[in-house]
């Protein structure tokens, strides 16, 4: 920058506009607590671990395996959350290209991630019947109720994205183009 050029202004009052258009809508259910519960044990135990390992130079054994399974259930609880919000990734610009059949494309979206649950399930199942003699490596549990965990959650976000299908379909026939 050459010393005739000044820097840009930052419209402090647009950005603080901004951020409070879009957290007008924002509310923590009862879920959530959940949620941040499971984040709060992850966080507790990952924080064991490195206590352990690097301040006390003996790590406790369990402590990557519990995280490990932790995050997974995270993964799956949030998701959760994210589909009844809305809050997954998506491509905006499919948004701009598709025009009126913008509807079917979100249909087969909604179709697509109820056929990726359904897969998750019966795959999770799949598991359950072939572990459920083995127990978990440095925890005192069958390595099934991992599964059966993810196995809830995917059936969770299953009827949820049903729901979302139904709904959708139902605006589609009354003419109403709104996206939930």
């Amino acid at each position: 920058m050459t010393q005739t050029e000044t820097p840009p202004e930052i419209d402090f009052d647009a950005l603080a506009a901004e951020d409070d258009a879009h957290f007008q809508n924002f509310r923590i259910t009862i879920g959530d607590y959940g949620l941040l519960a499971l984040f709060g044990l992850l966080f507790g135990v990952v924080f064991l671990q490195f206590f352990t390992r690097y301040v006390l130079n003996d790590s406790v054994a369990w402590t990557e395996e519990a995280a490990r399974y932790l995050l997974i259930l995270l993964g799956f609880a949030g998701a959760i959350r994210c589909q009844v919000v809305g809050s997954h990734i998506v491509l905006e610009f499919v948004d701009k290209y598709y025009g009126f059949r913008l509807r079917w494309v979100h249909i087969f979206a909604l179709a697509a991630t109820f056929v990726l649950f359904a897969v998750i399930m019966w795959s999770a199942w799949e598991l359950i019947q072939r572990t459920s003699f083995q127990q978990m490596v440095s925890l005192p549990f069958p390595k099934y109720y991992l599964h059966a965990c993810v196995m809830a959650l995917a059936g969770a976000n299953l009827c949820v994205v049903g729901w979302q299908i139904v709904t959708r379909l139902k605006q589609i026939a009354k003419g109403e183009d709104k996206w939930v």
